[in-house]
C-alpha cells in the first residue's frame, strides 16, 4: 500500500518543463494577438483620415458646383483644420458650343499628419458641369 501511495503522489502536479512549455506557448500566442491589435488600430486611424479628407473634398466640390462659373474661384487653397491642406482648381475643358459649354471642376485635398507614421493621404475629385 505504501508503494501505491508513493507512486500516485509522485504523479501529482506538473513538472517544471511542462510549466515552462505552457508559459512559452502562451507568450507566443499573446505576442501574435498584440501584433494583430496594433495593425488593426493603425488601419482604423488611416481609414478615419481618409474619410475626413473625402468629406473636405466633397464640401469644396459642392461649394464650387453651386457658384456660377464666372464668379467661382479659379485656383485656391485653404486650411479647414490643422494638418489638412485643401487645394482646388476650376479648369475649362475644351471649346464646346455655348450655352452647353462644359467645365471641369477638380478638387484636390491633401491630408498631412505632422505627428504619426501614416504620411500624407491624397483625395482628388473631378466632375463636369454645364456653364
Amino acid at each position: 500500500m505504501s508503494e501505491q501511495k508513493r507512486r500516485s503522489s509522485s504523479q501529482l502536479g506538473m513538472s517544471l518543463i511542462e510549466v515552462l512549455l505552457a508559459v512559452a506557448f502562451l507568450a507566443v500566442a499573446l505576442v501574435a494577438l498584440l501584433s494583430m491589435l496594433t495593425q488593426g488600430s493603425v488601419s482604423v486611424v488611416a481609414g478615419g483620415g481618409q474619410s475626413k479628407a473625402t468629406a473636405y473634398a466633397r464640401q469644396m466640390m459642392e461649394q464650387l458646383r453651386n457658384q456660377p462659373f464666372t464668379t467661382g474661384p479659379v485656383n485656391g487653397t485653404d486650411t479647414p483644420e490643422a494638418g489638412i491642406t485643401r487645394a482646388w482648381s476650376v479648369v475649362q475643358t475644351g471649346a464646346t458650343a455655348a450655352p452647353n459649354r462644359l467645365v471641369t471642376i477638380q478638387v484636390s485635398v491633401q491630408v498631412n499628419r505632422a505627428t504619426g507614421t501614416l504620411g500624407a493621404q491624397n483625395i482628388t475629385l473631378t466632375t463636369m458641369r454645364a456653364e
